[in-house]
């Protein structure tokens, strides 16, 4: 395991913020040539300058499981958290939970995997700014012929087979600014946004903690004016909405005009994910997990969003899934470095079970 820790570690101190396209280039090429130096059949792809590594134990695109986590990460709350700092057997950094403790599970399975075990893994560069070189690689045809596992969610052991679409709305109002002294002589579209906004927030019920499974939303943004004594011409707000029915997000669209009357523009969209429990690849992870740790998973579902979105379509099981870790994109993040080395041992155990399959 302490070769697995300092490959955790060198990652993390190459900083690989999202929007630093060469620092997350750097952690790629690090994993490669740590793969490739193990004899793993390896392959580079690139969008928009992100690379994106493949790596199996086989050859060809299209292993029976297909393993997927990304090594970009958010910044860092403070300069120190790309320092990591092991402490009861966790290890505290930025990224060591999300994701880069799932990527280096990933590796030690994929370095350890038997010879007649079929796997492989998708090491991507854009998750935490939606996920573009997954769906990239998708579309290339990296596709397993039998399960999916998306590295990137701890859930007391659990299975997560489901996720909510996320759709990000854009509200703009127009006005006439001119000098505020003066409020009668113009058209202040800072009051047309909140009355808009309001008008609509009173048509929606947002979920409880104790009923969460509804589609939600949260304001997340406003914008407009540029000094305190001018009333401007435009304000702008951002809503961020998690919806449950792959054709929600247009009835969600609809709803906003109508109930605002204000221009309603798309920032982002993406679909959710919905997928059958009853394959029989997710019960033999079912009895992997049992079978290393002890105890028999369930199936959870989970309101944020992973790189699972890109994949629905080639119509395999999907499992999300990962190591044991809290603190994502928060001030104190960390990985339990014990689960990095059980969680790859379930993947080994669950190659072997799906290989007698």
């Amino acid at each position: 395991m302490q070769e697995y820790l300092k490959l955790l570690e060198d990652l993390i101190r190459l900083r690989p913020v999202t929007q630093d396209v060469q620092a997350v280039n750097r952690a790629t090429e690090l994993l490669h040539g740590y793969l490739s130096g193990h004899g793993l059949h390896c392959t580079l792809e690139e969008l928009d300058g992100r690379k994106i590594l493949y790596a199996s134990n086989v050859p060809g695109k299209n292993p029976d499981l297909l393993l997927n986590a990304h090594i970009d990460v958010v910044p860092a709350a403070y300069e120190s958290q790309y320092e990591p700092e092991i402490k009861d057997g966790w290890l505290y950094a930025r990224g060591s939970s999300d994701c880069l403790g799932n990527a280096v599970c990933m590796v030690k399975a994929l370095c350890e995997a038997g010879p007649d075990t079929s796997i492989g893994a998708i090491f991507t560069a854009d998750e935490e700014t939606g996920g573009k070189t997954s769906k990239y690689m998708a579309e290339a045809g990296y596709c397993p012929k039998r399960i999916l596992f998306v590295m990137d969610h701890w859930s007391q052991h659990n299975i997560c087979c489901a996720q909510k679409g996320i759709l990000i709305a854009n509200l703009t109002a127009r006005g006439k600014g001119g000098h505020s002294s003066a409020p009668w002589s113009f058209e202040n579209p800072v009051d047309k946004l909140m009355d808009g906004y309001l008008r609509f927030r009173a048509t929606w019920k947002n979920p409880t903690a104790e009923d969460s499974w509804h589609s939600s939303m949260a304001a997340t943004v406003i914008s407009g004016g540029m000094v305190a004594n001018q009333i401007p011409d435009t304000a702008e707000m951002l809503l961020n909405f998690r919806y449950l029915r792959p054709d929600e997000n247009e009835e969600i669209l609809q709803r906003l005009r109508e109930a605002t009357g204000l221009e309603v523009s798309i920032v982002e969209t993406c679909p959710p994910v919905t997928v059958p429990t009853d394959a029989p690849e997710l019960k033999l992870l079912q009895e992997s997990v049992e079978e290393i740790v002890g105890i028999r998973p369930g199936f959870d579902r989970m309101h944020g969003a992973t790189d699972a979105r890109w994949f629905v379509a080639l119509g395999r099981p999907i499992a999300i899934c990962g190591v044991e870790g809290s603190g994502a994109h928060a001030k104190v993040e960390k990985v339990n470095l014990d689960s990095i080395d059980k969680f790859s041992r379930i993947i080994r155990r669950f190659c072997e079970k799906l290989n007698q399959k």
